[in-house]
Parts: structure tokens; C-alpha cells; sequence
């Protein structure tokens, strides 16, 4: 419709026909009845003024056509005028353009010619001088090398003067001059030959008379001769500079008495062409403002047959397309509002899960009884989620088997009275996991090979098994059984597979608790540790507790540090906690270092290890020993924190003079790191938790704005708007596709 509107517009002035003189009636012509286009709503017309008809014929009375057919000869006389007065500009600028620029060539040829002049006078001068001073030191070989270089650069300044010369006719003065120039540094030259002679025979006094009579001729030849040269150069250029004011001048004048004349024929065609064509443009300009004001149901009559009432055609074809348009975007608005009401149901799902596994994370940390832990956890995860069944399995003393110990439902008692277990072997989805210590998910169990059918759970139609793994230990399997087809999506085995993990870490500190807790209170710090450090959710805590621990023992100092990984390699190590007995600490929380700015290597912090003499201690680096006297460290004590094969983190522990650590402290300390390192690793999982709960917290909000209102503009504005808050950014852009 566009390409409709824009062939409308060319064909305005498409036909010229002479106008009807007077007194000649026109020649019938066939009428051409208006056509119009449904639209979808009613229309608005824009009516023009009346004008003359003929009775019978929908179309302008053949005065009007004539009229408007000669707007077409009127532009094209003028268009004619118009181009010769621009062509004869043209061809007038373009002389005196031509004038200038042979004036500039002329002015910059003769600037050559005089610097050749002066260039080859200043080198005479300078072999003159290089003539004299090579005589002064009575050196043959001195003599021969400096007069042989000025006197190359002489032949330099000739073959200048040479070229100079080429296009300057013979009978021109200034050749002559210049020929006269170069004869007189020819006779240099040849003076330069007959002199390095002399001085190879080591004639200093030849030489010396020779220069007393023949340097001032010769000067006396070529300063004459160069002032000559630019006597008439500076003539030639006088002239050329009068040839390119005069030229300039010219084009200033044409330009501006032309540019005078051509605006005064624009202003006439303009005013004559405005008073033609301004009232139907007017109206077209009137609909299009309507239309552009969002008036879909505007349209123009059409009652012309000429190229208005084309264009008028066109104007309502095109307000047509673009209502459809609008009710088209207006079904895609609700489409995509639909898709944004779907999308915030899956993050409200997504939030409800995050708040399940940090509630089971709250429970599960606070309970070390085995048994009422798992009884709590099988239990929130099957009613929070909403599973068919849940049950956990732990690994038995031989490895062999994986014992049921807690499940949901009636089916989950009877199966725990009967000891229900299964082989760690590939027979069983919780078999499988337990044997390859990885997670399994069967979106249709009628397809899985290896599931074990239950009897007791007929309705199962999705279970998934995850590994209850603890610094690379397998403790059991969570197994969980929904009754819907493909109930697993990403987000739920995200959110279980952090609530396994967790659950894993609680199960591992629910059996290092003795029933003789009691009593251990009191008497062990192993125990107090223990007991310190299962009520510790954050890392701050953590290192707070580890720094306690230790301050209870003869230490004089600790410093808990984390160290930060990228794809599993060590990058930063980052200081969670200080303490020092007997002075102020010099390295503060929140502190950072790069790995490869430690003074300790890589391979120190991976291992435990004493240093009784920390400042004389040989296999101490030199960097680490000098920070160690600075510091006021005697003694030393490296505990890693390890998960598996990864190092988290790393425990210094120190004393201000030298000397052993007792074995119960250094006991103390193993289990310290043993502990602490689970205890950090749970600790920071329970970070990205509520981290992820912020996160979608943000998301729901975003979308609850989004689909509060059905304006697509004031859409997509809220969403840059909520996301430039959370993401901190200075701008944003959306961008929409069309189909």
C-alpha cells in the first residue's frame, strides 16, 4: 500500500494535455466512475470544497483537469529555465575556475624556478666554504672527501636548475638567466676537479692562489645570475597572483548576480505552483493528521479522476492496511500477554521452590537426630512439592546396598517394616545412582530399562534419583516419584539437587554427634566446636566460630581465608576472618589477594603442615618468612579446608614465639578443618539460595508490573525501567520483529 501511495504520488503530474482553448468544447472522454475501499470501521470522510461538475460524470469539469494538467508544462518550463541558468552558472564558474587554476600552476612553476636558483647558489657557497676549510687543514685526503660531497650536492643543485628549465621556450628571458645560472655552477664544477687534482699532488699554495683570484669571480657569477632569476620570477608570480584575484573575482560575481536570478524564478514557480495543487494537498494533509492521531477510521471522498483522486485511492488503501495492522498487533498484545502471564506462573512456581528448599535447609541444619531428620525432610519435600512419594535410602556398612531408612505414605511404612533395600548395581534407578554417584531422571518410567517396578507405587509415571554425596563420599539416594508424565523440569532438579546436597551435609553432622553429648559440652572443645558450628548459616559465622575454637587454645592469632575459584582454578584469596591476642591484625575481613601475589605457593595451602620456627624455618619461602617477622610470627599452623578434591579455603593459625603446639591442639585444629570446610561449603549453598530467591522475588515483580497493563509501549518501558534498577544500568533499548 505504501508502494501505492509513493506511484500516486509520481503519477501526479504524469500527463500533460494542452488546455481547451476558449470556445472549443472538450472531446467526450469516457467517464471513470470513483472507486473506494471497505474499511473496517466506519469512516470519517474529509469532504472537499464543491467544485464544477459535469452532470453525469464523476470527475472534475475539464477546466479543472486542464488546470491541473499544466502545473506538469509549467514545471517543466521552468525546470528548463532553471537548468540553463545552472548550466551557464556552471560553464562560467568553470572558467574562471580553470582561469585560477592555470594562474596557481603558472605561480607555483615559477616559485620552483627561483628555489632551484637559490639552492644552487647556496650550495656554491657552501663548496666555497668547504673549499676554504679543507685548504686550512693541508689534509689531501680530508680536502678530496669534503670538496667530492659539496661538490655532489653542486650536481644536485644543476640537474635542478635543468629540470626547472623544461617548458620554458628558448627565446624566454628567464631561460636565459637560467642557462646563464647553470654555466656559471658548470664552471664551479670544473674549478672542483682541477682543485682535487692539486690537493692529490698536495699543491696547497696552487690551490690557495687559485681560490684568492677565482672564488669571489665565481660568486660574484652566480649571485648575479640568481638575482636575475628572481628579479624575473617575482615578475611572473606579480602577474599570476593579478590572473587568480581576477579569476576569483569572477566566480564571486557569477556566483551571486546567477544565485540571485535563480532564487527569484524558484520563488515565482513556487508561488505559482502553491496556488495550484495547495487545497487538495491541504485536505490530504488534514486526513494524514487525523490518521497520524490514531483517527484509524479516517478517509478522504474520492470524487476526482485525475492524480489527486488517485492519491486519495491510495490514502484510504493505506489507512485500510493500517487498521488491519492494528487490530493484528492488537491479537498479538493479548498473545503476548498471555505468554507473560505464563511465563510469571512458572516464576512464581520457581520462588514457591526456592522458599521450599530454604525451609528444608532451616529444618534439616537445627535437628541431629538421624532419624527425625530424615522423617522431617521426606516430609516437607513430599508436601511442599506436592510428589507422589519421597523416600530416602542410606548406603549400608558393606557398600553393597542401599537400605530404605525413611519414606512417605502408607506404602513407605510397610516398605521400611519389610527393610526394603536395593543392590548398588544397575538394576535400579536408585541402584544406578548409588553405583555411578551421579543423578538420574525417568520423565516416562515405561521407558527407562533399569527402573524397578514397585509395586506398592502402581501410580508412579516420573522418578528421579539424586546422590546424598559429602566430600566425596556417598551417603545414600533421594528418591522422589511424581504421578504426571515429565513432572521434572530444570528448575525442580536445581532446587532438589540443593536440598540433597544440604541434606547430605546434615545427615554427615547428625552422625558425628555421640550420645554422650552431655558431657562433652563441658569437657571437649572438639565437641563445643561441633555443636558451635551446626548453628552457623552464614560464612561470617562460620569464621567466627573457627576463630573462637582456636582462641580457646594457646594460639596467639588466626586468619580465615576463602579462596576463590574460576572453572576450577584457584584466582583470589579472600580473608573471611582476623583475631590476634597480643596486637592489632594487620590484614582485615573483606581483604583480597591474587593467588599468585601469596607468599605461600599453591601447594602449601592444600596441605596441613606445622612450622615450630616460622622466621628460621628453611623450607619457608623468603617472601613468607619476611612477612612472618613483620607480622611478629613465631610459630605456624596451615589447615586446609577441603571438600572432596577441591580446596575451599585455608585456616592459619599462629603464635607469637617459636615452639610445638600441643598434640590435643593440633587435633583440634585437623578436626577443625574437617568440619568447618562442610560447614562453609553448606553455608554458601544456603547463600546462593536466598540469592536466587532475590532474584526471582525481582522477576515476579517485574512481570506482575508487565501484565498489569495491555499497552505494549508502557510494557516494554516498565521492563528496561525495572531492570536498569536491579541491574544498575545507565540505558536500554527493546526491539521488536515483524512476521
Amino acid at each position: 500500500m505504501m508502494e501505492s501511495f509513493r506511484r500516486s504520488l509520481e503519477e501526479l503530474f504524469s500527463d500533460f494535455t494542452p488546455p481547451t482553448p476558449e470556445g472549443v468544447s472538450p472531446a467526450p472522454v469516457e467517464a471513470k466512475p470513483p472507486t473506494s475501499t471497505p474499511a473496517p470501521r466506519q469512516r470519517e470522510e474529509v469532504t472537499p470544497p464543491e467544485e464544477k461538475r459535469v452532470e453525469g460524470i464523476g470527475r472534475p469539469t475539464p477546466l479543472m483537469g486542464a488546470h491541473v494538467r499544466n502545473i506538469r508544462a509549467q514545471l517543466l518550463g521552468n525546470a528548463l529555465i532553471i537548468l540553463i541558468a545552472i548550466l551557464w552558472t556552471a560553464f562560467l564558474i568553470g572558467s574562471a575556475m580553470t582561469r585560477m587554476n592555470r594562474a596557481l600552476v603558472q605561480s607555483e612553476e615559477e616559485t620552483q624556478r627561483v628555489n632551484a636558483a637559490l639552492i644552487a647558489s647556496r650550495t656554491a657557497a657552501d663548496l666555497f666554504v668547504a673549499i676554504g676549510q679543507a685548504t686550512l687543514s693541508l689534509d689531501s685526503e680530508r680536502f678530496i672527501n669534503d670538496v667530492t660531497a659539496a661538490r655532489d650536492r653542486l650536481k644536485e643543485a644543476q640537474n635542478r636548475l635543468l629540470e626547472s628549465a623544461e617548458g620554458l621556450p628558448v627565446q624566454d628571458p628567464l631561460w636565459a638567466e637560467l642557462a646563464r645560472l647553470r654555466a656559471a655552477v658548470s664552471q664551479v664544477d670544473s674549478w672542483t676537479i682541477f682543485l682535487i687534482a692539486q690537493a692529490q699532488e698536495a699543491r696547497w699554495e696552487s690551490i690557495r692562489a687559485s681560490q684568492l683570484y677565482l672564488i669571489p669571480y665565481h660568486l660574484r657569477e652566480i649571485t648575479e645570475a640568481t638575482a636575475r632569476v628572481e628579479r624575473l620570477t617575482e615578475e611572473r608570480q606579480a602577474m599570476a597572483r593579478a590572473e587568480t584575484e581576477a579569476a576569483r573575482q569572477m566566480m564571486q560575481e557569477v556566483a551571486i548576480s546567477w544565485g540571485t536570478v535563480l532564487l527569484l524564478v524558484i520563488l515565482v514557480v513556487n508561488f505559482a505552483l502553491l496556488r495550484s495543487i495547495a487545497d487538495p494537498l491541504e485536505r490530504l494533509a488534514d486526513a494524514s493528521a487525523r490518521l497520524a492521531a490514531g483517527r484509524l477510521e479516517t478517509r478522504v471522498a474520492i470524487d476526482r479522476a485525475d492524480e489527486f483522486g488517485r492519491l486519495a485511492q491510495a490514502f484510504n488503501e493505506m489507512a485500510d492496511h493500517l487498521q488491519t495492522l492494528y487490530n493484528e498487533l492488537e491479537n498479538r498484545v493479548q498473545e503476548r500477554t498471555r505468554a507473560l502471564q505464563e511465563a510469571n506462573y512458572a516464576l512464581q512456581r520457581r520462588a514457591i521452590q526456592l522458599e521450599t528448599s530454604a525451609e528444608v535447609s532451616r529444618v534439616i541444619i537445627s535437628i541431629f537426630n538421624i532419624d527425625e531428620l530424615l522423617r522431617q525432610a521426606v516430609d516437607l519435600i513430599h508436601d511442599r512439592f506436592g510428589f507422589y512419594h519421597v523416600g530416602i535410602f542410606l548406603i549400608d556398612e558393606t557398600g553393597e546396598w542401599a537400605v530404605l531408612r525413611e519414606a512417605t505414605g502408607e506404602a513407605g511404612a510397610q516398605m521400611k517394616a519389610q527393610g526394603h533395600r536395593l543392590r548398588v548395581e544397575e538394576t535400579s534407578m536408585v541402584g544406578w545412582t548409588a553405583f555411578h554417584r551421579k543423578p538420574r531422571i525417568a520423565l516416562d518410567v515405561g521407558k527407562d530399562a533399569v527402573r524397578f517396578a514397585n509395586p506398592l507405587l502402581p501410580y508412579t509415571r516420573s522418578e528421579m534419583t539424586l546422590p546424598l554425596m559429602v566430600g566425596g563420599r556417598l551417603l545414600g539416594v533421594l528418591n522422589v516419584q511424581s504421578t504426571e508424565e515429565a513432572a521434572f523440569d530444570e528448575d525442580d532438579i536445581r532446587a532438589l539437587q540443593s536440598m540433597a546436597d544440604q541434606l547430605a551435609i546434615a545427615i554427615e553432622n547428625a552422625r558425628r554427634l555421640s550420645e554422650t553429648a552431655a558431657l562433652l559440652e563441658v569437657t571437649s572443645p572438639i565437641y563445643r566446636f561441633s555443636r558451635r558450628l551446626s548453628v552457623a548459616a552464614t560464612v561470617e559465622d562460620v569464621a567466627d566460630v573457627i576463630i573462637k575454637t582456636v582462641s580457646e587454645t594457646e594460639a596467639d592469632g588466626c586468619m580465615v581465608v576463602e579462596i576463590e575459584s574460576s572453572d576450577g582454578v584457584p584466582e583470589m584469596l579472600s580473608c573471611l576472618g582476623t583475631w590476634r591476642r597480643d596486637r592489632e591484625p594487620t590484614f582485615r575481613p573483606g581483604m583480597r589477594m591474587a593467588v599468585t601475589e601469596s607468599p605461600l605457593p599453591m601447594s602449601a595451602l592444600s596441605r596441613m603442615w606445622v612450622s615450630e620456627d616460622a622466621q628460621r624455618d628453611s623450607q619457608m619461602p623468603d617472601q613468607a618468612r619476611d612477612l612472618l617477622r613483620a607480622t611478629g610470627v613465631g610459630a605456624l599452623v596451615n589447615v586446609p579446608l577441603q571438600v572432596g578434591d577441591r580446596i575451599i579455603g585455608q585456616v592459619l593459625i599462629l603464635r607469637s614465639r617459636p615452639g610445638p603446639f600441643s598434640p590435643a591442639s593440633l587435633r583440634l585444629y585437623e578436626v577443625v578443618g574437617d568440619q568447618a570446610a562442610m560447614a562453609l561449603e553448606r553455608a554458601r549453598l544456603l547463600e546462593n539460595t536466598r540469592q536466587r530467591m532475590e532474584q526471582e522475588k525481582v522477576l515476579r515483580s517485574i512481570a506482575d508490573q508487565i501484565t498489569a497493563t495491555f499497552d505494549l509501549r508502557m510494557a516494554l518501558q516498565t521492563t528496561l525501567q525495572e531492570l536498569g534498577r536491579v541491574l544498575v544500568a545507565r540505558g536500554g533499548y527493546a526491539e521488536l520483529g515483524t512476521r
